[in-house]
Parts: C-alpha cells; sequence; structure tokens
C-alpha cells in the first residue's frame, strides 16, 4: 500500500484520470521474513476501457528500474520513465520513432528529505489560505478503494468490481 499507491497515482496521471472499475491483486511476503507484505502485482481495469498492471514492493531483487520505474504501452505506442523515452510506431512506413527525454538513464536518489517537507508546507499553506490542495482528499480516495479492492482480491483469489 505505502509504494503501490506512487504507482497508482502515476498510472490514473498518465491516463487522464480514469475511474477504477474491477482490480485483482496477488500480494504477499515472498522475498524476506517481514511482519508485512514485501511484493505485490494489481491489475486494474479502467472506466475507459484501459488496463494497468502494477508490480510494486519494498524488496524487489529483478526490478526494471528504480523505484517509480513506468512503462506504458498500447497500439500507438510505447513508453518509458528510467530511462525517459517514446517509441511511435508508423505501421505505414514500418518505422519505429524514437523520442529520448535527455534525461540520464539513472537518476539521482528522488525523494530528500526536502521534498517532503515542500510537501508538507504546501498542505499547510492550504489549510492556511482555505484552499483545496492539488491533488486533494478525491484522488487519494480513489486510490484508497483500489487499494483496498486489492488486499481484499488478495485475500479471496477473486477480482473485486468497484
Amino acid at each position: 500500500a505505502d509504494m503501490g499507491v506512487h504507482a497508482l497515482d502515476t498510472a490514473r496521471f498518465l491516463l487522464g484520470d480514469p475511474q477504477p472499475v474491477s482490480v485483482y491483486a496477488r500480494i504477499d511476503t515472498l522475498y524476506k521474513d517481514y511482519d508485512v507484505d514485501d511484493t505485490g502485482m494489481i491489475v486494474v481495469n479502467w472506466d475507459d476501457g484501459t488496463t494497468s498492471t502494477i508490480e510494486s514492493g519494498w524488496w524487489q531483487p529483478h526490478a526494471d528500474g528504480p523505484e517509480a520505474s513506468t512503462q506504458a504501452y498500447g497500439t500507438a505506442g510505447f513508453g518509458q520513465v528510467f530511462p525517459t523515452y517514446l517509441e511511435l510506431p508508423d505501421a505505414e512506413r514500418e518505422t519505429v520513432e524514437r523520442i529520448d527525454a535527455g534525461f540520464p538513464a539513472v537518476r539521482d536518489p528522488h525523494c530528500p528529505q526536502s521534498m517532503y517537507d515542500d510537501q508538507m508546507a504546501y498542505f499547510v499553506n492550504c489549510i492556511q489560505d482555505g484552499r483545496t490542495p492539488n491533488p486533494g482528499g478525491m484522488e487519494g480516495w480513489v486510490n484508497m478503494r483500489i487499494v483496498d479492492a486489492a488486499y481484499e482480491s488478495a485475500r479471496t483469489g477473486k477480482v473485486v468490481e468497484l
């Protein structure tokens, strides 16, 4: 829940904030003797017809990239973060254009304390100014519905409809 929720945020952002329709998940403690799950895989079907497969965990020995590694693919192309690039196929010309973002392939750790300090300052300022934070509570509520459905699915072995 604590790591996978960031992948949900990323997927929803990249897909234009669709709403979840159903969730299937396998969540377990596989790699170390932890008191909590160390790995999880969820499949989310969205109301726009897309499907996200999200793998997350604290300890992934075969992860394809650092924390927040993301890939998006469909009929119109492929995109990836870490390293960041797009591949856009042209079926008529039988070519694939690759567009590199120019970012380094592996970035420095991107979770310094200052990031959390800035987030908390923004939240406090919103409260003081009477503004709704962006993202707000509704985005978090949708994500938590998915997380709760994932744990229910992992417990029952069944798809959970939302």
